[in-house]
């Protein structure tokens, strides 16, 4: 049909028609734009949130590189008070190799007086073993006490008298 015989109606349904078919476009790019505009916006909070943990990663990183500095800072006392050891240790070391020489020497020392005192002790015990012993002491007072009772008739008798002696198994008178 062409435009000229079109009726009314005619252009009206084919208005409507278009009417409609712009209306759901309207509609579906308004639903696009919507949808858009909620991802936009979660977009903007979302990198709000991570400007915001960028700002809080950039303090951070700022504390920790004062740590760092204070920690290069200690590093190098502990370096210094490292090398000081050092040197200390080195001199203790020739204190202790000294000290050991001492010690060598004082062994050997030992060693001697372990060989004299060796020798003591073998002395003493041999000595000891010439001792008499106690049963040895006790026969000697036994006797001693026998002789003190003894030592006045003895006396007595060599005064007045022939003595005996023993010679052998035969006993023997003798004149006083």
């Amino acid at each position: 049909m062409s435009q000229d015989n079109m009726s009314f109606a005619q252009a009206l349904n084919e208005a409507k028609g278009v009417i409609i078919q712009l209306s759901n476009r309207v509609k579906a790019d308004a639903d696009k734009i919507r949808t858009q505009q909620q991802t936009i916006v979660s977009q903007c909070a979302s990198i709000a949130a991570h400007e915001a943990q960028i700002k809080s990663q950039e303090e951070m990183m700022v504390g920790k590189d004062s740590e760092i500095g204070a920690c290069t800072a200690r590093i190098a006392e502990l370096e210094s008070a490292r090398e000081a050891a050092d040197g200390m240790i080195n001199r203790q070391g020739e204190k202790v190799r000294m000290l050991e020489t001492v010690r060598d020497e004082y062994e050997a020392r030992m060693s001697e007086m372990e060989e004299k005192l060796a020798l003591a002790t073998a002395e003493r015990d041999t000595l000891r073993a010439q001792m008499p012993t106690q049963d040895d002491a006790a026969a000697l007072a036994s006797m001693a006490a026998l002789l003190a009772k003894a030592a006045p008739v003895m006396e007595k008798a060599r005064k007045t008298g022939p003595t005996m002696r023993i010679a052998g198994d035969e006993m023997i008178a003798e004149a006083a």
